[in-house]
């Protein structure tokens, strides 16, 4: 096990909406870094910052949207994130979107230390879809939705 003191706190949003045929998950992809490939929304928790406080955060920060429903978390694992060689705590939370939200919108962040500044396009995928997808392990939860 991990040292708690070493372990970066972060949270991971998974978005859904009823799409026209099956459930469907919000993703984008960074226009400055393709490389980074398929992604949820998600970040850093602020220092005194509780996680649901930094998920709503993070959510409004990177995708412009602020009328969601926080269903639950439904996971909360060690990741080691080897790009970065640190050890995080991902927090998973469920939300979701109505379901007359655009198909596809460009966000430019607008807030933050790291993504400030950055154009993410977003999109809706099937979840089978985005499981397979989604880069970083970030598809892992998907089936407790």
């Amino acid at each position: 096990m991990i040292p708690l003191l070493s372990m970066i706190p972060k949270v991971l949003a998974y978005i859904t909406r009823e799409g026209k045929h099956t459930k469907e998950l919000l993703v984008f992809r960074h226009q400055q870094h393709p490389e980074a490939g398929v992604q949820v929304p998600g970040g850093t928790v602020e220092d005194g910052e509780d996680l649901v406080a930094g998920l709503w955060r993070e959510v409004e920060e990177e995708t412009g949207l602020t009328h969601l429903k926080l269903t639950g978390q439904i996971a909360k694992a060690e990741f080691h994130a080897h790009w970065r060689d640190e050890w995080q705590e991902r927090n998973v939370f469920h939300l979701e979107a109505p379901s007359d939200l655009p198909d596809s919108w460009v966000h430019v962040v607008s807030a933050g230390v790291e993504d400030k500044g950055l154009t993410f396009v977003f999109a809706w995928l099937p979840l089978a879809q985005a499981e397979q997808e989604l880069q970083w392990g970030q598809g892992q939860w998907l089936n407790m939705i």
